[in-house]
């Protein structure tokens, strides 16, 4: 795109290694040292209501900040981003320097990776509507790894929200279908990252420090100066697109702020909004591979015919999950468009932050047994909210269960293995949250309106149609070739680690060579695993720790010389302990806080200095980032197992690396 453009959205470019997380080093970070937990100047909005607020904003959007002021700045974040965290501390300082000039709106964008953001976004619209939605979103930024309805509940309790209300507020369809408008808006402009930011409609993207923002402040204020007559908000912002001609921007102005929906990213229907003649919806570009989702009829709950029909669904749900229910509802109208052509197919993904969806589905199964899972089924997503061991028990009564045989099957170790093999199943197909759709293989992320599903239903109709077969067996044939997420990447990459950091026997079969960054906070959590490998294989397992510092970790570079010096001087066991130091004060890190470090572990601290002032190991470094490059990195952390390069679906857990390394011993 052009640089004219007056509003360019860019995914943010943080590399996310399924469910770990990696930052990218294109990425610029916040300044070192900046603390996570974000503040904020009072909430100058009212509470979310319909209609139009001050500058011209929907007042449905939390704003704060000068109220006429020349600049408007919308921001579009993740609660569980960590990098949006980090930016708290910077709006804080944007809106000190600029009272009376600049105004901060705010638009949710939850990631699709990012399980609770969806849910936490909801939540603090909720607190929105009473006013305070500056502070519930203080307490889920300073509280990312805590995101849950229960969290959520005791915070409203905290900031003084009439608890009632926020809950019902919570449950209100009309705060989902925000978020998801305001996510459809990013996606149907460019975003696909956060957090981004649009100053009167020119991008700033990612966790930019202060002087980034005050160049791109200046600049607008100054065009505001110059041009616009004294108009503000959505005005100032359109007479800024006029006057460069940015087709994107006149798109961003009339999604996010207008509040128009675009037509093929449009948030997901009510049930009862749904309809088979809903206008037609272009595919999203990453469902056009077909993934290997193989269907039992023997084993799976089905519906539909498994002779005769054309359309295989296989739906990888959650009983307890919101947006579950509101795909399932989807999948009721794709019934009643498609009849017999379409079979439904359901597989359990129980996520484990909802303590009530794993015995939901444990209950669920148990009446498949007596060839009712359906009944059941439409009965958990109905009562979402009560899914007691009381309430399944009474359900299965209502439906007419058997109910020694009920209580017999859910309690037996076999059911549970089911649900075990259905999430294994979601991991190599790459699905983390849910729900996840597969139409005939092709994957569909997500509670999605009906148009999209009709959009790919009707271009695999015309295939199976020209096939000439039906049923299990057209299926079969389908994902006969299709993908499978391997945690391990084929190319297997030599790499030179002499010189680098380890533990372990030089010979081990297994080497682990991760490529690291002393100031990535994703780096300091994968430590932690790698160590638990490591620990429970010593004889077998080499862990090899390559310096990767990324450009905009200002101390990553000293922290890693001040690690390779501790293992040039004392070997292993000096490095290791200053490695964990460094990871400990991640959030302290300034060179006087690394010199203490290694200096406590037993550095000499002469050799130290010397090493910093003369880069000692620039050329280490240089070499180690070179061999990364070539093999595919692009983030930190990155891992090799055995010259593979290590991309889990379920994250950086120690049952993770041990499937990986059972797969080398095949």
């Amino acid at each position: 795109m052009k640089k004219e453009n007056i509003v360019l959205i860019v995914i943010a470019a943080v590399v996310i290694a399924f469910g770990a997380g990696r930052m990218s080093k294109n990425v610029k970070d916040s300044q070192a040292g900046a603390p996570t937990q974000p503040a904020t100047v009072g909430d100058q909005a009212p509470a979310a209501a319909a209609g139009v607020g001050a500058n011209g904003i929907p007042a449905s959007m939390p704003s704060k900040g000068a109220a006429n002021g020349l600049v408007t700045i919308l921001e579009v974040s993740d609660f569980q981003c960590p990098f949006c965290s980090r930016v708290g501390p910077t709006v804080k300082q944007i809106l000190e320097a600029y009272p009376n000039d600049v105004k901060i709106v705010w638009a949710n964008q939850p990631l699709p990776f990012h399980q609770n953001a969806k849910p936490a976004a909801v939540a603090a619209l909720a607190a929105h509507k009473q006013g305070k939605f500056w502070e519930m979103h203080d307490k889920l930024f300073g509280n990312q790894q805590q995101l849950s309805a229960e969290s959520y509940d005791k915070w409203a309790k905290e900031i003084g929200l009439d608890v009632a209300k926020f809950k019902k507020d919570i449950a209100d369809p009309a705060l989902l279908q925000q978020v998801e408008k305001e996510s459809a808006a990013a996606s149907a402009t460019g975003a696909g990252g956060t957090p981004s930011f649009f100053i009167n409609g020119k991008l700033i993207q990612g966790a930019q420090p202060f002087d980034e923002f005050k160049k791109a402040i200046d600049a607008a204020l100054a065009d505001a100066k110059a041009v616009s007559a004294g108009k503000t908000g959505i005005e100032q912002i359109k007479l800024a697109a006029a006057k460069t001609g940015g087709e994107t921007g006149t798109k961003v102005i009339a999604y996010f702020l207008e509040g128009k929906a675009p037509a093929a990213e449009a948030a997901p229907a009510k049930r009862e909004e749904a309809k088979a003649d809903d206008g037609p919806a272009t595919p999203p570009p990453d469902s056009v591979d077909v993934w290997k989702v193989p269907v039992d009829p023997k084993r799976d709950s089905v519906k539909g015919d498994s002779d005769k029909a054309l359309i295989t669904i296989v739906e990888i749900s959650d009983f307890q999950c919101p947006f579950c229910s509101r795909g399932a509802n989807t999948l009721t109208e794709v019934e009643k468009a498609y009849g017999d052509k379409v079979r439904l197919v359901f597989k359990h993904h129980p996520l484990p932050f909802h303590k009530d969806a794993r015995p939901a589905s444990l209950a669920a199964i148990s009446a498949g047994k007596q060839g009712k899972f359906w009944q059941f089924y439409d009965k958990a997503f109905a009562n979402q909210q009560a899914l007691t061991d009381e309430n399944l028990t009474a359900w299965a009564k209502e439906i007419g269960l058997d109910m020694a045989k009920f209580d017999s099957v859910r309690k037996d170790p076999a059911t549970d293995k089911i649900i075990v093999e259905d999430m294994d199943l979601a991991g190599t197909v790459g699905v983390r949250g849910t729900p996840g759709f597969f139409i005939n293989g092709r994957k569909l992320v997500g509670a999605q309106p009906l148009p999209m599903f009709k959009a790919i239903i009707d271009e695999e109709l015309k295939k199976a149609e020209a096939s000439g077969k039906k049923g299990q067996a057209l299926y079969d044939d389908i994902i006969a070739k299709g993908k499978v997420f391997t945690e391990l990447n084929e190319k297997v990459n030599d790499f030179n680690v002499e010189g680098l950091p380890f533990k372990g026997k030089k010979d081990a079969p297994i080497t682990i060579v991760a490529f690291s960054d002393f100031q990535c906070p994703y780096c300091s959590r994968v430590a932690e695993p790698v160590k638990a490998v490591y620990d429970a294989n010593p004889d077998k397992v080499k862990v090899v720790f390559a310096h990767f510092p990324l450009p905009f970790h200002n101390m990553a570079k000293p922290a890693s010389t001040a690690a390779q010096l501790a293992f040039e001087q004392g070997g292993p066991d000096l490095f290791w302990k200053v490695h964990d130091a460094l990871f400990a004060a991640q959030r302290e890190l300034s060179e006087d806080k690394i010199k203490e470090i290694a200096a406590t572990a037993g550095v000499d601290k002469a050799k130290l200095e010397d090493a910093l002032k003369s880069d000692k190991y620039a050329g280490l470094f240089k070499k180690t980032q070179e061999m990364g490059e070539k093999a595919g990195v692009e983030g930190t952390p990155s891992l090799y197992i055995n010259g593979r390069k290590f991309e889990p679906s379920a994250g950086y857990a120690p049952e993770s690396f041990a499937k990986a390394i059972a797969l080398l011993k095949k």
